[in-house]
């Protein structure tokens, strides 16, 4: 099945969308530039760019900079955030998630586009910028208490960065007795594109709730006329969060218009090299590697496991049989811009 466009005709389907914020960003925004934003370079020595604010952190000792893909893991900043939370049981469960993540997602990441390219991208995946983690927290938990989401209990969520200049999966959780949001992991996405005379979209901002209104399926690994499968292998998990509203691009103009919102794999052949920019028709493309940890944790299931747990009878084949739920799965994608922040700059 190709990826899932938007159309302009009235809603179809039910969906419960928290809030979102459609509208094409300010004019002068970064997704409007054709030059994509600069990344970190992490050596002692080197100036440091505008992703990464506290220059004098970068070069403090060999320990702090990474140098190779393959070390990446031991930079994790989840390990840190994980370290400020109370709870002792959730402290630890949440530094086995953020290690289990960085050593499965972010290092194939890593792995994958090699060590020069991994320097390149090594500042974003490792999130050294202090001012930048700051600012994805803020503007998470402003987004998920402006969307009047269930913040009743703790629970794990997905925020992705829609910047054309940082293009991130951040694996977060809601410390409900914070409350405070804590920062994981991350990955690279691409979000959406708008493409002159195609059926493509610029990803919306907002909060949207996963949903068995809206239930998901998985990937049938079939290929389109140019040999992609849009939905990546067969088998990848397809988060569905309903019709939403994005900036289309019409002949008079960019308005919004109506597109579904999916959040998937991409084809690992030709789409998963080209993650780290936007690239979409509007939705959330993820790597293979981010999309099984997701799918095997049940980060976004908390709706799902609970007919599961309510339910024995019922057949739940969405949900992987060999999957091992996290303590809190969660139920939402927060999309922020964090160009609209400064945080990347």
């Amino acid at each position: 099945m190709p990826e899932a466009v938007g159309s302009s005709s009235t809603a179809l389907g039910a969906c419960r969308h928290v809030t979102s914020q459609a509208g094409s960003p300010r004019t002068g925004s970064p997704l409007f530039c054709p030059a994509r934003a600069m990344v970190c370079l992490l050596f002692i020595g080197l100036a440091a760019l505008p992703l990464c604010p506290d220059t004098a952190r970068a070069g403090k000792a060999k320990s702090e900079t990474v140098a190779t893909p393959e070390s990446a893991p031991a930079a994790n900043f989840g390990v840190l955030e994980a370290a400020q939370v109370a709870d002792p049981a959730q402290r630890q469960e949440l530094t086995q998630i953020s290690q289990e993540f960085a050593a499965t997602v972010t290092a194939k990441t890593l792995a994958r586009l090699g060590p020069k390219a991994g320097q390149r991208h090594l500042g974003l995946l490792a999130l050294h910028g202090k001012d930048y983690r700051d600012t994805v927290r803020a503007d998470a938990l402003a987004k998920l208490q402006a969307a009047g989401a269930d913040l009743t209990t703790s629970q794990y969520f997905v925020y992705a960065d829609r910047n054309p200049g940082a293009q991130l999966l951040i694996l977060a959780f809601y410390d409900a007795s914070g409350p405070r949001v804590v920062l994981l992991g991350a990955d690279l996405i691409s979000s959406g594109k708008l493409r002159p005379g195609e059926d493509s979209f610029i990803t919306p901002l907002g909060v949207f709730e996963n949903l068995p209104e809206n239930w998901g399926y998985r990937a049938q690994g079939s290929k389109n006329s140019k040999g992609w499968r849009g939905l990546g292998a067969r088998g990848s998990r397809v988060w569905d969060f309903g019709y939403q509203q994005a900036p289309r691009q019409f002949r008079q103009g960019v308005y919004d218009s109506q597109m579904r919102l999916l959040m998937h794999a991409t084809d690992p052949d030709q789409g998963e090299p080209r993650l780290g920019g936007p690239d979409s028709k509007g939705c959330v493309r993820v790597s293979a590697a981010a999309n099984a940890f997701l799918d095997r944790r049940s980060i976004l299931d908390r709706h799902y496991e609970q007919i599961a747990g309510n339910d024995k009878t019922r057949d739940l084949w969405l949900l992987r049989p060999d999957r091992a739920p996290v303590s809190h799965p969660g139920s939402y994608l927060v999309v922020g811009d964090s160009a609209q922040g400064n945080a990347a700059r």
